[in-house]
């Protein structure tokens, strides 16, 4: 094994629900790195070269020009990593936006391998849709060998406009270097991810719009996007922000901050403990101390960020009541996407399931298999919706 990538392999396949209907074939992606390739880390880019075929096995497109490099934080250290790719120009990969970069998502945690793609198209329904990167499922082989089912899809960065102030919210992220912050009163940690270089007499001047936005965030934050972010996050059960990690959010025009775009699903849809540091860990876990435990019955995220202080505020839960009952029946409206995700990847999802499967079990999932996993998650999409209903008209 030459580096960690040489233990990947790629095959690029539809994601999108209305695209499902490809009978279960996915298009390939494979990757050939040089010989002399150095081990793969998420500092470095290793020049690679790469051939996509679609579903039917013909050539889509073939360079030398890619690079790959590690992504993710927790997740780059599991058996089954994620990756960037980096292409010499904007290029369109198997019917996806043209884009530079593409991210690569292992979903290890994921026995189901559709919740990424499934808490997307829940955003797409919402004022959110602009800003939700789309994907394609794909599966991997590198060097001649299969990975199993990787997810394919834009990258965080590209979703709104390079000269857009957009920050992330990221317990990990603020201490890999770039500008960054606390938030005066909470103390939520705040890294500017673009633009690249922000101007040091600019700082402050974002310093204070977060900062104003913190105190008083009903007078300082885009209603619909806060709560369609909300009620995306609630949906898919995803208790990240928590952490709070990967929730991302940007500055509009009129100076407002909107949420999103949304990222990180990997452990949605699935009961967890949350431990006193805002950190997730596993149902196996819960004879810890000071765990408490999110299941269907829970909000989520009322703490999280600054809905703490937006549920205080009676116009944002009005706001954030009105808006359910819109998007309610458009949710709803989804059972189906999952039924032809499964359809589109079910072969292709029980071999990855064999494959990685054996080299951590139980992970956060409580399934073990791919056919428990996309059984259970269809019965807690429906059980989520019913709940949350309750939840939301109680507050």
């Amino acid at each position: 094994m030459r580096n960690a990538l040489a233990t990947c392999c790629l095959l690029v396949g539809f994601t999108a629900c209305n695209e499902a209907d490809k009978g279960g074939q996915l298009p390939q992606v494979s990757i050939s790195l040089p010989t002399d390739a150095p081990a793969l880390t998420r500092d470095e880019w290793i020049d690679v070269r790469i051939r996509i075929t679609d579903e039917t096995g013909n050539r889509e497109f073939s360079s030398p020009y890619l690079s790959v490099q590690g992504r993710g934080h927790s997740t780059f250290d599991k058996p089954k990593k994620p990756y960037n790719l980096k292409l010499d120009r904007e290029r369109s990969i198997l019917g996806l936006p043209a884009r530079k970069k593409f991210a690569l998502l292992a979903g290890f945690f994921d026995h189901a391998l559709i919740r990424t793609a499934l808490a997307q198209e829940v955003a797409r329904q919402t004022s959110l849709a602009a800003t939700t990167p789309q994907g394609r499922f794909v599966s991997l082989r590198v060097e001649g060998g299969e990975q199993g089912i990787y997810y394919l899809c834009e990258k965080v960065a590209d979703m709104v406009n390079e000269e857009t102030l957009m920050f992330e919210l990221d317990s990990y992220a603020i201490n890999e270097g770039g500008t960054s912050f606390h938030t005066a009163e909470l103390q939520l940690p705040i890294t500017v991810k673009q633009p690249k270089k922000l101007p040091t007499s600019l700082l402050s001047e974002m310093e204070r719009i977060v900062n104003e936005a913190e105190a008083d965030p009903a007078q300082h934050v885009d209603f619909d996007t806060f709560a369609d972010y909300f009620l995306v996050q609630e949906l898919c059960m995803n208790a990240e922000p928590n952490g709070p990690r990967s929730c991302f959010m940007h500055l509009l025009p009129d100076g407002r901050i909107a949420a999103g775009p949304v990222w990180d699903f990997d452990l949605a849809f699935i009961s967890v403990n949350v431990d006193e540091k805002d950190d997730l860990r596993p149902l196996r876990l819960s004879h810890l101390d000071g765990l408490r435990t999110l299941t269907p019955d829970s909000l989520y995220n009322a703490n999280a960020l600054w809905y703490g202080r937006l549920l205080q505020d009676s116009s944002f839960v009005s706001h954030l009541k009105d808006r359910w009952q819109t998007l309610k029946p458009r949710f709803e409206g989804l059972t189906a996407c999952i039924d032809s995700l499964d359809q589109l990847i079910r072969p292709q999802a029980i071999t990855d399931q064999q494959m990685w499967n054996h080299l951590e079990p139980a992970r956060f999932d409580s399934c073990t298999t791919y056919e428990s996993a996309i059984a259970t998650l269809r019965s807690i999409y429906t059980e989520r919706i019913q709940k949350l209903d309750g939840l939301v008209k109680g507050l």
